[in-house]
């Protein structure tokens, strides 16, 4: 008796642990980021061009790169390059490893679907051109910022925090995500509840046939 009600016990651990596991697995936030994707894009020509777009986490970057992404996330950095522009209310939303196909014709016009900007919102797209951030001349739109690119590489989205909606400041995450923490305990405790219930009903029965 004793032995099949510890296994049963063991048994309901391992339903709350994996319940968990899976609880917070679906619920993790996003890391998508705002930049949605490309809206359009086209070159010197008026060609269209396919651009690609990728976190910068899993991108070949160069450790220039590696060390100019970092760079731009502080402060000092980000005032520097947006010079008189900057207020204590601008912040890196996004960056981004930002190609264009082998032959593409530069400068080249880029519409970034971002979400959270509006027509009135403060900011400005940053390039990193392999030495240096550059300030890029954007144009806001509805959930859009656009600019013109003489090369690529990774790109910055910096918005003023007081003139987006929270998605456009939430630097890589979907604000309306579910807690991991949340869900994790909502799925423990339903589990907890099932096992309490089969171990009730196991001991019952063992007790009937007594």
């Amino acid at each position: 008796m004793k032995k099949k009600l510890m296994s049963l016990l063991v048994a309901a651990a391992m339903v709350v642990g994996m319940t968990s596991t899976v609880f917070a697995s679906s619920a993790s936030p996003s890391a998508n980021g705002v930049m949605a994707a490309v809206e359009a894009a086209t070159d010197a020509n008026g060609n269209a061009v396919s651009v690609t777009i990728q976190d910068t986490a899993s991108a070949p970057l160069t450790e220039a790169e590696k060390k100019a992404v970092e760079e731009i996330k502080t402060t000092a950095t980000l005032q520097a390059v947006l010079g008189a522009e900057y207020n204590a209310n601008m912040t890196v939303a996004d960056v981004k490893e930002v190609s264009a196909p082998e032959g593409t014709v530069f400068p080249i016009d880029i519409t970034f679907k971002v979400n959270g900007v509006n027509a009135s919102t403060k900011g400005s797209l940053l390039h990193f051109d392999g030495s240096a951030w550059e300030k890029i001349d954007t144009k806001f739109g509805n959930g859009t910022m656009t600019g013109t690119f003489k090369s690529l590489s990774p790109v910055a989205i910096v918005i003023d925090k007081t003139t987006a909606t929270t998605a456009a400041t939430s630097n890589g995450t979907t604000p309306s995500a579910t807690s991991p923490k949340t869900s994790e305990s909502n799925g423990a405790w339903a589990a907890a509840v099932v096992a309490v219930f089969a171990i009730g009903a196991a001991v019952t029965v063992r007790r009937k046939r007594a």
